[in-house]
Formats: C-alpha cells, structure tokens, sequence
C-alpha cells in the first residue's frame, strides 16, 4: 500500500468522522440523541468512514478512495447545478485515481471516459433543475479547461516515453533472485497475482511474498511503483 494512499484513507476518515460528530451535537439538540444517532446522513458519514479507513490498510480496496468521491461528485452538482462541492469531489477522485494507478494502462481512454463522466453528470444536473440545456455550455468549458490540466499533469511523462529513451535496469544487478525476477517481469506484463500463482502451480501466497521481497530491493512498494518504474526504465532480467 503507497505511503500517500494510507495517509489520504486516514485523513479523509477523521474529516468525516468530525463531520458526524459536529452534525451529531447539532440534531441531537433538535431531535435527541437516538435519532441523531440513526439519521440517514449521520449513517452515510459512518460508512463512508470506515470505507475511507478500510481503503488505508488494504492495498486491494484501495480504488475505493477516488470511488467515494467520484460517486459524491454526482450527488452535489445534481443537488445544485455546477455545485463547487461536486466539481472539488471529482476533481479529488481524478487526482486519486492518478495516485492510485489507473491511468498507467490506456491513459488516453479512460482519460476521455472520466471527462464524458463528468459532460454526462453536468447534463443531468442541468435537466434535473429544469434549466436550458445551454447552461450546460459553462461546464463544457471547465471539461475542457480540466483536460488542459490534465495534459500538462502528464505531459512531461508522455514526452519522456515518446521522444527519449528508458535507460535500462537490470534486475539481476538489483540483486533480485531467480523467482524475484521471473515475477516481477510477469507483474509488468499485465499479469496478476492469482494469474501467475496458476502459470506457476504455487500458491498465491507464495507469489505474494517473493514479490514484497523484490519491490523491496528495487526500493518500491507495491505494483504501481513497479508500473511507474516500468514507465521510467527498460527493465530487464
């Protein structure tokens, strides 16, 4: 699990759990305390809490981070059309998707899928408030606008891979044994864990752990560091 993706999980957690806890002094003085505790916004803050919590410690339920925003993101700018709140949760679950990996594979699709998202979402919000469709031009501009943000997120990446060449890095000079590297050049195929453990016949747990003893010595943490450095260099056994 990436250093940032668990102090992200529990910095969002705690604002949340403040959250109910301010909401909580404030309906249990109107309504009392059992109802402050059961009120449907009180209980959506709680699980949300805890997933942000879970998505800290465990590296699969990582995705679960820009998901909780990007699903957010709808909710505010249906409430009120162009709601800053909503633009600032998608923009929030982009840059975590980002942090978390997503856009190492197929960048420019999904790119272009997490923008029509958002046209998509601006659209509905502006049918929904019964307004002309041409108010849906405002956020046409900022998609726009984003992307820019975008390209120059990933621009000097990009011009990297296309126009200079990845020195190369040798993983037997890493120090990385036999098995070390036979993992790791599958993990940079595509493959996943469970994959090569059935390529292998051995057991996923035993997949696993030679691959936490590589990202070690290739001084990374996890899978997406390996694909970031698979960006960078031109690996090799």
């Amino acid at each position: 699990m990436p250093k940032k993706l668990r102090a992200s999980g529990i910095l969002f957690a705690s604002i949340f759990i403040f959250g109910f806890l301010v909401n909580f002094v404030f309906v249990s003085m109107r309504e009392g305390i059992v109802r402050a505790f059961l009120h449907p916004y009180q209980i959506s803050l709680v699980i949300v809490s805890s997933l942000f919590l879970l998505s800290a410690f465990f590296e699969r339920l990582r995705w679960i981070q820009p998901l909780i925003f990007i699903c957010l993101s709808p909710v505010s700018i249906i409430t009120e059309a162009q709601g800053i709140y909503g633009l600032g949760f998608f923009i929030m679950g982009v840059l975590l998707l980002e942090r978390a990996g997503f856009f190492l594979r197929h960048r420019a699709p999904r790119l272009l899928a997490v923008m029509l998202y958002l046209l998509a979402v601006e659209i509905a919000a502006v049918l929904v408030s019964k307004r002309p469709l041409a108010d849906a031009v405002s956020p046409t501009f900022f998609i726009v606008a984003f992307g820019v943000f975008l390209w120059f997120l990933y621009k000097d990446r990009i011009t990297v891979i296309l126009k200079e060449p990845r020195p190369p890095l040798s993983l037997t000079e890493r120090g990385l044994s036999q098995a070390e590297r036979t993992f790791v050049m599958a993990t940079l195929s595509g493959k996943s864990q469970k994959e090569i453990a059935k390529d292998f016949e051995l057991k996923e747990s035993t997949i696993r752990n030679t691959l936490v003893h590589a990202y070690r010595k290739l001084g990374i943490e996890d899978r997406v560091g390996l694909a970031i450095m698979g960006e960078r260099y031109e690996i090799s056994e």
